[in-house]
């Protein structure tokens, strides 16, 4: 043993408090390095988790446009498939149109995919005139209340944005005019009015007014009431100069 009268303490004792705050250092730097991390672990999963609802709606979107392009046996697949609890409207509603372009249509998988791509997402316009078509089907053809419902809901999330879907709603109509109440009918009218000035849709309407002529609606009536500028060379010369002398007073 060391004669404490020769062992250097005050040197022991600095050996001591080096290794100290060395030790303390090393403890201080490793829990810093622990600290970072789980600060890097946490962004990590959390960049994970904010990341999924992206690669999720990106791997519906891949799905839904390889479904458009897909045989007839590939689209019974898909519809064997558990989509009644997908969370895609996009994919419900390309499912709904499918099914009904089988050589044996699946009105009901039609129906039950449109009905839920409305309950997801209520702006799908043609989701809702599908629905339309659809329950006046399972009306064997008849209109009702549901039917004018979904219809109300397609003029509603779509009035002019798309003129297949216009020409659609306005023959759907036209060919169950006794069924519909007179809101829609002027409303349909309304939106139909688009066609005469925009693109060429004037043998359409020269079709749609023939069928109606035939089917006792009366169209031009119907047509004159809408709110939009009057057009001399479209309302004709007799009504032009009628208008003309209303303006003026004469």
């Amino acid at each position: 043993m060391a004669d404490s009268t020769t062992f250097n303490q005050p040197a022991a004792a600095k050996a001591v408090s080096v290794r100290s705050r060395k030790a303390g250092r090393e403890k201080k730097s490793r829990a810093r390095q622990a600290g970072n991390f789980t600060l890097w672990a946490a962004l990590l999963v959390g960049g994970i988790l904010a990341l999924a609802p992206i690669a999720q709606f990106s791997l519906h979107e891949v799905e839904t446009a390889a479904l458009t392009h897909a045989d007839d046996a590939t689209i019974v697949s898909a519809l064997e498939q558990d989509w009644p609890h997908s969370t895609s409207a996009d994919r419900l509603e390309t499912l709904s149109e499918l099914s009904l372009q089988l050589p044996t249509p699946d009105t009901g998988s039609a129906y039950a995919a449109a009905q839920r791509a409305t309950q997801i997402d209520p702006s799908r316009a043609f989701a809702w005139a599908s629905l339309a078509w659809l329950e006046t089907k399972r009306g064997s053809g008849t209109v009702n209340p549901a039917a004018i419902n979904a219809l109300t809901k397609s003029m509603d999330a779509c009035p002019l944005c798309d003129e297949g879907l216009i020409r659609w709603r306005f023959n759907f109509v036209l060919a169950n005019w006794q069924a519909m109440p007179e809101a829609v009918r002027h409303r349909v009218f309304e939106q139909a009015d688009l066609l005469r000035w925009n693109g060429p849709n004037a043998e359409f309407l020269a079709d749609m007014r023939a069928k109606a002529w035939s089917a006792g609606v009366p169209f031009d009536s119907y047509r004159a009431a809408v709110n939009t500028p009057v057009h001399a060379w479209d309302i004709g010369v007799t009504q032009a100069r009628v208008a003309t002398k209303s303006a003026s007073g004469s």
